[in-house]
Parts: structure tokens; C-alpha cells; sequence
């Protein structure tokens, strides 16, 4: 039986994680680089033309929903066991449904936040993993 509210505009449909670690992904590594450079473009046209400047991937669009996502991931992200020679594990499952029960998540809601989180954070490990190569490779 199909519940009303699930029909509702905006809602998230299976299989968008990919989507939400795209932009995440995006996030980490690139919008911080593109916002300046864009500044920069606007303050110097005759230097960097705007059409130089990179802009967010079609497949990294944020949609207003993310947030929601994001603003968890801030909250929880210390939530993990950090290794004594470096290194860092996922966020506990018990910080996630600790989280979970402040805000009201249930049932296939929690199983979708679980799901959404836990892209999240393996695109920061990665992102830390990539970043701690480079450090041992200088």
C-alpha cells in the first residue's frame, strides 16, 4: 500500500545516493577553488574571462534536499574512532540512530538517512585517504 506523502514533490527516490556523493564529492574538492576563481574572474575580466572558470557538474548539482544530509554529516562527523598512527573509521551506526531518534527518523525514513550518510562519509574517507597519499608521497 502506497503511502500519499510519498508522491510528494520533491521527494527523494531510491538510487540518489550517487547523486548526493557527487555533489558532496564536489564540495570537498572543488567549490571552494571555483567560488574564488569566479570572484577573481568577476574582478579581473580581462584576465580570467568568466567562460574559463570551471561550474559544478551536471551529476554534482546540489538540490535542496541535500542539505538536510549535509548539515547531519557536520553534526556527526566526529562521531568515528580516529586511529593512534593516523587514519579514521566510519561514523558508529549508534551515532547515526542516536541522530536518528532526536529528529524522527523511522522505519524506511531511517533506513534512507542510514543509507544517505554512509555515502557521505565514505566520500570523505576517500577524500582523506587521497589527501594523506599526497602528504606521504611529498
Amino acid at each position: 500500500m502506497r503511502r500519499p506523502c510519498r508522491q510528494e514533490k520533491g521527494r527523494v527516490r531510491p538510487g540518489r545516493n550517487k547523486k548526493l556523493a557527487a555533489a558532496f564529492r564536489y564540495d570537498l574538492e572543488r567549490n571552494g577553488q571555483d567560488k574564488w576563481l569566479a570572484k577573481i574572474a568577476a574582478e579581473f575580466p580581462l584576465e580570467l574571462p568568466r567562460e574559463k572558470v570551471p561550474t559544478r557538474p551536471e551529476e554534482a548539482r546540489a538540490e535542496y534536499w541535500h542539505d538536510f544530509y549535509w548539515r547531519a554529516w557536520e553534526a556527526l562527523r566526529f562521531d568515528r574512532q580516529y586511529g593512534a598512527m593516523g587514519g579514521e573509521s566510519p561514523i558508529a551506526f549508534i551515532a547515526y540512530d542516536a541522530y536518528a531518534r532526536r529528529y524522527g527518523l523511522e522505519g524506511e525514513a531511517f533506513d534512507r538517512f542510514h543509507t544517505f550518510m554512509t555515502a557521505i562519509d565514505t566520500e570523505w574517507l576517500i577524500h582523506v585517504a587521497k589527501k594523506e597519499g599526497e602528504a606521504e608521497n611529498k
